[in-house]
């Protein structure tokens, strides 16, 4: 891995123009299932991994007591906290690389972790996630299938082309493994397409400590 990650030199403009590209839609697929499972769960203290700007956080119930958000890129983490600090005036924002972290940030009952372990060493985004959790915290994990697709869509964005190097596509099985590994249960698996044929497969782990 390289010495300065990319994802800590990509504009969150950037970022964000390439993600809401007709042909990529990932910005809106994700805004509607962060809303779905914070519908379904209703947490009382919530943890997002890779929060970027905040997508999704306008679904959040304001009478939550805790929020949580990790970001890699400081910059990523202004920015969301200048579109969501009256909204939720209880956002707690930290800047930690969860793959070498080893910080407790928040106890979560709810994590959300979308597109991030791709970019990861899988075990220690676990180990992140597991200093974060309590007993029965629902995890939801969203992934990307590229399915014969190049890992970056064209979308004339150059900058995001960066993280091509660092991306690696994620195995389910392998996946699953070191979920259970880390008291983890398998409660459902959802996979979405896109319309560049990639597709979006998301888990939803809860957490059983024996």
């Amino acid at each position: 891995m390289p010495s300065i990650n990319p994802w800590t030199e990509i504009p969150l403009k950037d970022y964000e123009t390439h993600m809401e590209h007709s042909d990529v839609a990932q910005a809106q697929l994700l805004n509607r299932l962060t809303r779905d499972y914070l519908i379904k769960h209703k947490p009382d203290a919530a943890l997002f991994l890779g929060i970027s700007g905040g997508n999704g956080l306008e679904h959040i119930d304001p009478g939550i007591s805790r929020v949580c958000g990790v970001d890699i890129n400081q910059s990523y983490l202004d920015i969301a906290q200048n579109r969501f600090n009256i909204k939720l005036p209880q956002l707690e924002l930290f800047q930690a690389n969860i793959e070498t972290s080893t910080d407790s940030f928040i106890r979560a009952d709810f994590i959300w972790a979308a597109l991030i372990l791709e970019y990861v060493n899988i075990d220690r985004g676990f180990r992140f996630i597991s200093h974060n959790c309590k007993e029965n915290c629902v995890l939801i994990l969203t992934i990307q299938s590229n399915n014969g697709a190049t890992s970056v869509s064209n979308t004339g964005i150059t900058s995001l082309q960066s993280v091509k190097g660092i991306f690696r596509e994620v195995e389910d099985p392998i996946l699953i493994q070191i979920a259970t590994n880390s008291q983890f249960t398998l409660i459902d698996r959802i996979e979405s397409e896109l319309p560049n044929g990639k597709s979006f497969i998301t888990y939803e782990f809860r957490r059983s400590i024996k």
